[in-house]
């Protein structure tokens, strides 16, 4: 138990009210264009959910707990406003997490992890952020582990957002990428399940989802996934938009927007979206009802960033809302099975 948590009044008087803590760990993004151009750039979730979350609300408090190697370039910091808090950036590594990103030219990727950091521990996270209101865990080299989030849960009240990805990879010697055995990545998604309660939120992308259901078909892992709590499960399919389940509740399907500028990047936009998704719905009521308006918000969010290579271009909260409004959507036929149906 965190020491703190023996002196509850002691906790509360603290300046700790912050709205969000990201947590996971910095990417040091080498990125490979289809035409061999080499360049750099600060990724991970916690570098995209950071972002998006301040611009749109600039009012909420939002902390970063994360790990840097020796290698780390501190001048990249210069993206994140003084008004972030990040004293829960450790330097206990001698290398950061960095992947090589190698777009090819007829289109996808290869992902690789050419160094990491180490892992991040409870017992170094700071005092001060366990009042936050959430927590979004952003996990993408197995840093984060279930012994973390039993503490985290035990120590704190708020919100707890889950990317999935972090949990499901596994990495061999030489970098490359795989899937963990699925028997672990059932076991493992049950305990978190389990273990969180009605404070998770559960985000994976539709491939990821149905890969932790076993199940082929999005529509249904959703619904598995949905069944074993009474939390929220956000599944994101790109331009087929995103579902939302909680628990018996109908499912939700929200669209994708369209890019105005078009689509340069696509990395980070899982990130941007669950990160504006949090920051309205902790505002919110927390009632199934204000689902659908996080959602639309959280994938309004995310078309901004397409429109941008790296961590720029989010929208704030009014231009998030104004394309909304415009409605200019890419159309799914997840929409009609979804609505028409009682899921």
């Amino acid at each position: 138990m965190h020491y703190l948590k023996k002196f509850p009044l002691l906790l509360k008087l603290m300046n700790s009210s912050f709205d969000i803590i990201f947590m996971g760990h910095f990417a040091r993004d080498t990125i490979i264009s289809p035409d061999g151009t080499i360049s750099s750039s600060l990724g991970g979730g916690v570098t995209f959910g950071t972002l998006t979350a301040h611009i749109y609300n600039n009012n909420h408090k939002i902390g970063i707990f994360s790990e840097k190697g020796k290698d780390f370039n501190n001048s990249w910091l210069e993206i994140f406003d003084s008004e972030i808090d990040i004293t829960g950036l450790c330097s206990n590594s001698d290398y950061s997490t960095n992947f090589e990103i190698e777009y090819f030219p007829k289109g996808g990727r290869k992902l690789t992890l050419k160094s990491k950091a180490a892992p991040l521990l409870f017992e170094n996270l700071p005092a001060h952020y366990l009042n936050s209101k959430s927590f979004m865990i952003s996990s993408i080299a197995n840093e984060i582990n279930f012994d973390f989030i039993r503490q985290l849960v035990d120590n704190t009240e708020g919100w707890i957002s889950i990317d999935i990805q972090g949990f499901i990879r596994n990495f061999q010697q030489d970098g490359t990428i795989n899937l963990a055995p699925i028997a672990h990545i059932i076991e493992k998604t049950h305990q978190i399940i389990k273990y969180c309660g009605k404070r998770l939120i559960l985000k994976g992308s539709g491939n990821e989802i149905n890969y932790i259901a076993n199940c082929n078909d999005v529509i249904e892992s959703t619904r598995k996934i949905a069944k074993l709590g009474n939390f929220i499960v956000c599944t994101t399919l790109g331009a087929q938009g995103s579902l939302v389940k909680q628990s018996d509740n109908k499912m939700i399907h929200v669209p994708a927007f369209i890019p105005d500028r078009g689509i340069i990047d696509e990395t980070g936009a899982g990130d941007c979206y669950i990160s504006a998704f949090l920051s309205e719905f902790i505002e919110s009521h927390h009632h199934w009802n204000d689902l659908a308006r996080c959602a639309n918000i959280g994938s309004s969010a995310a078309s901004f960033l397409l429109e941008h290579k790296g961590p720029y271009g989010f929208g704030t909260k009014k231009q998030i809302q104004k394309r909304i409004e415009k409605g200019k959507i890419i159309p799914s036929h997840f929409e009609n099975t979804v609505n028409n149906n009682n899921f």
